[in-house]
């Protein structure tokens, strides 16, 4: 069970897009310590112009496409950005190896635009790009590094420890821009999916409860109308006196089933009402014929069995002008069956099928139960309700 406070779901996501929101802030503030060799005086003249271009529309490619994955997580680059992120990373890379004894730092560029490269393609296509970008790191990187280390040991061994850390920005970067992406995308995803599921469920309990109130309100309504009519053609005052409380015992019933039902505490059972069909159509001199004993059936098939029968009789009062009525409850192991057959039934209006057959075969449905019900070619109307072995 769920016993998290109030509120806890909706700050937990809030948090963890502000830890997505912080890692992408802080790959940016990586891209602001690429430059440094600038403000040290490590980078040949004749190369500062063009690294700080690099720089700049590096930079602004990075935050084109961080913009695009805002309105669209997930979603591969376009063709245009691929090329242009491509050689900008690469030539901001190898110039920057070939502009001076620090120069590995602006491959921390290139690594990012890589990471924007690859972010949403497949992991085949993202592990050729790597290679391929890693390899001509390094193939180009130890041509221009040459121009900056002359020949010696310990020169080459910082031109290949240069080098080899260049191609480790470029192969490894990209994996926490991605990462970074990825993670953002997921929590938003989820959010969404977390608020779909709560306005589904809301819409669900909004159905059942207009489903339920249907039941509750249809059939009294109906049962009130019927009645009354039959008081004040009855030409007999005590009996229609009887009708009337009769009238008054429904409305009543019906008010405490609307209160029990904003506390969720109603209860409908076969057996309750078999035995408010029988003087519904009892007082209205309707046959009514029962076969079996609701009291066979399981608690949880009752319940279910139970709305069936008050929409059947709901049904008899509303469209039909019967003179027989027959119920048939069966039980087969922890399989149960109810059958309501009536004879007159009215023509019916296609324009106004009505939702309490609707409603009732979505409750069937709920409890993996099967509802059929329509006219027959002997006049009569017939619902068939049935609830498989495990409903009991």
């Amino acid at each position: 069970m769920d016993t998290s406070p109030p509120g806890f779901e909706e700050r937990r996501v809030r948090t963890a897009r502000r830890f997505g929101r912080i890692g992408l802030a802080s790959t940016l503030l990586y891209l602001f310590l690429v430059p440094v060799p600038l403000f040290l005086g490590a980078v040949r003249p004749d190369l500062v112009v063009v690294v700080v271009v690099l720089y700049v529309v590096g930079f602004g490619l990075h935050l084109w496409r961080i913009r695009e994955l805002m309105r669209s997580l997930g979603t591969p680059a376009a063709p245009w950005f691929s090329v242009a992120a491509s050689v900008v990373g690469l030539a901001v890379t190898v110039v920057g190896l070939g502009s001076g004894a620090l120069g590995f730092t602006w491959s921390l560029l290139g690594g990012v635009l890589l990471g924007d490269v690859v972010g949403g393609r497949r992991a085949r296509t993202t592990a050729i790009w790597v290679v391929a970008a890693s390899v001509l790191t390094a193939v180009l990187g130890w041509w221009a590094t040459g121009l900056v280390h002359p020949p010696g040991a310990d020169s080459q061994s910082f031109r290949a420890f240069s080098v080899g850390l260049a191609v480790t920005y470029v192969g490894a970067m990209w994996i926490l821009d991605v990462e970074r992406l990825w993670w953002l995308k997921a929590v938003i995803d989820i959010d969404g999916s977390r608020r779909t599921a709560a306005e589904l469920a809301t819409a669900r309990e909004r159905l059942r409860l207009a489903d339920d109130l249907h039941d509750i309100l249809g059939h009294a309504l109906e049962v009130v109308a019927f009645k009354s009519e039959l008081a004040a053609r009855l030409p007999d005052h005590e009996r229609a006196r009887a009708e009337m409380v009769e009238v008054q015992r429904v409305a009543r019933e019906s008010l405490t089933e609307v209160r029990s039902l904003v506390r969720d505490t109603r209860t409908i059972d076969l057996v309750t009402e078999l035995a408010g069909a029988r003087a519904v159509l009892g007082s209205s001199g309707i046959t009514l014929v029962v076969h079996g004993d609701p009291a066979a059936v399981g608690p949880t098939a009752r319940t279910v069995l139970g709305r069936v029968l008050r929409e059947a009789m709901t049904n008899v009062l509303r469209h039909a002008e019967p003179s027989h009525c027959t119920i048939e409850i069966d039980v087969d192991g922890d399989a149960a069956r109810l059958v309501v057959v009536n004879d007159g039934a009215l023509p019916t209006d296609d324009a106004d099928p009505g939702t309490g057959l609707a409603s009732l075969g979505r409750y069937l449905d709920e409890h993996a139960g099967r509802l059929a019900a329509g006219p027959a070619g002997d006049g009569t109307f017939r619902i068939d309700a049935s609830l498989p072995a495990g409903a009991r």
